[in-house]
Order: structure tokens, then C-alpha cells, then sequence
């Protein structure tokens, strides 16, 4: 009998609850009745009925909400992204070519979508975890994607044992270079995209009028502060959007939040027909 989507993300952080540790107490976890998180303390953390777990013990508000990570399903599920995830995906292929079961943590997964298409196509190989502080991401991440450990979950002190991750994805979010070194094994891998400057240019020259937005001045070099064996590669192209995709385009991302209905409205007039995606990937090795 075919697992529910639940039972499959339950069973996969049951056999991963080792990872873990307590966000309070930094304690070891274990599975509880299929049910709960609990630490060795007595701290507790029972799975929502989608299988996600809690791990931010402070209530957190953000600016994302189950709209905005339906429009961001859409977008990523239309193929935008795919050129940058097949980088993605060959980077990670080889770093775990001799590893036995590897770990892969996104780390600002959103809806998890990019998880989930890596994670596809390396046939299973790796055992997926999705964190974000917003809950609505990761409400609908273990709802479309099971088979994954999806946790609300702090960037700033996530809740997993030292030296536990073989990979960690950062794609599109803030890091926090000193959580990452911490988690990742000897030899392990940090992936992390940031914006160019032709990113999305099309919606900048409506939302800005062509004004220079504050971009950071040197990631790579910041990146290299912290890893080893630091590369880049800049990924871009040019994505023709289909019918229907420019307004969940639009609602999904951070450069249009704070625009008045009048520019909204002017870029839905002006009918932007194809959008640029101008990405640098960094990668580097644990120090």
C-alpha cells in the first residue's frame, strides 16, 4: 500500500532524526510515535499533519505568505530556473559521486521546488532537507514534495548536528557562512546563487525606471572569506514567458514588493514577453 504524503516525509525524518538537535537545548533528538521531535531534555516538537516539523521556537513573521509561495510554485515549475538547476544538480553530482547516502540541505528552500528537481534527478541518491524561517513555504513544500525532512527552521542557528551535511544549496536567500561551516562535513560543499546585473532587468526598467538598484559589491570575494577552492560561473539567458506566468511573476518577487497598483498594472500593459536571467553560482569547500 502506497504511502500518504505525510507517512513518506515522516519515514524519511524518522530514519534522520540523528541530525538533529534540539534548538533550545542543543540536545540529540529521536523520533517520538512517528509523531514528535523530542530531545533528550524533554524539549518536544510535534509534526504538522503534512509531516513538516517546527524548529523555530520564536514565533516569526515574514512577508511571505501561502499567495506568494503559490505564485512561486508556478513560476519555478514552468521551466525559468532550469538552466541554473542543471548547474546545480552536475556540481552536486560530482561531489557526492563516493559518498554513501549524502546529505543535501537547502537552506532557504521556500516551496522547495529546486530541492526537489535536483533531488529527482539524481535518481534519490540523497537524503533532502528544506529549511525556511517561512512557514507557508515549508506548509507547502512537504504538501507537493514528499519524501523530504522540511523544517521551519533559523538560518542563524539551524537545528542539526555538527558536521552532518555533505552539500548545502543557498539559492536566491541570506546565508550565514559561520552555520554553514559548522554543519558541513570534512570536504564538504557550499552552492550558493546570487543575483547579477541583469537580473530580471525587464521588471527593474518598470519598478525602477532604469535606476540602479544596491546590488553586493563583491560575493564572490565575500564567499571566499569563508570556503575553500571557490569557483563561479555566471548563468545567463533569456526565458520567454508563457501565457499567464508574468503575474505570479510579478507577485513572487522581492523587486516589485511596495509597488503601487499603477506600476503594476503598467507592466501587465506593457505584456513583457520574454524575461532575463542573469545568475552567478559560487561553490566552494569547507575550510
Amino acid at each position: 500500500m502506497k504511502l500518504s504524503k505525510k507517512m513518506q516525509n515522516v519515514k524519511v525524518m524518522e530514519r534522520n532524526a540523528g541530525l538533529f538537535s534540539c534548538p533550545i537545548c542543543s540536545a540529540s533528538m529521536q523520533m517520538a510515535d512517528q509523531a514528535s521531535l523530542v530531545c533528550e531534555n524533554g524539549h518536544s516538537f510535534d509534526l504538522a499533519k503534512s509531516g513538516y516539523v517546527n524548529l523555530a521556537p520564536q514565533a516569526h513573521m515574514t512577508k511571505y505568505d501561502k499567495s506568494l509561495f503559490e505564485a512561486r510554485t508556478a513560476v519555478m515549475s514552468s521551466g525559468f530556473f532550469a538552466p541554473v538547476i542543471q548547474k546545480l544538480f552536475h556540481l552536486i553530482k560530482q561531489q557526492i559521486v563516493d559518498v554513501d547516502n549524502p546529505v543535501v540541505l537547502d537552506a532557504g528552500c521556500g516551496e522547495g521546488t529546486h530541492l526537489s528537481t535536483i533531488h529527482a534527478q539524481l535518481e534519490s541518491r540523497i537524503v533532502g532537507i528544506g529549511i525556511d524561517l517561512a512557514k507557508e513555504g515549508i506548509v507547502a513544500a512537504s504538501k507537493n514534495y514528499p519524501g523530504f525532512v522540511w523544517s521551519v527552521a533559523d538560518l542563524a542557528a539551524m537545528p542539526f548536528r555538527d558536521e552532518q551535511i555533505d552539500v548545502i544549496l543557498n539559492v536566491l536567500s541570506p546565508a550565514n557562512f559561520a552555520e554553514f561551516t559548522r554543519l558541513l562535513k570534512p570536504g564538504g560543499t557550499v552552492l550558493k546563487v546570487v543575483p547579477e546585473s541583469g537580473y530580471l532587468k525587464e521588471l527593474r526598467e518598470v519598478f525602477y525606471e532604469g535606476k540602479p538598484q544596491k546590488e553586493e559589491s563583491d560575493p564572490v570575494g565575500r564567499f571566499a572569506e569563508h570556503f575553500d577552492d571557490v569557483q563561479s560561473e555566471r548563468v545567463t539567458y533569456t526565458f520567454e514567458l508563457p501565457e499567464g506566468l508574468l503575474v505570479p511573476l510579478i507577485h513572487m518577487t522581492p523587486l516589485t514588493w511596495g509597488a503601487s497598483e499603477e506600476k503594476i498594472e503598467e507592466a501587465l500593459r506593457i505584456g513583457i514577453r520574454e524575461i532575463t536571467i542573469d545568475l552567478r553560482v559560487i561553490w566552494g569547500i569547507r575550510r
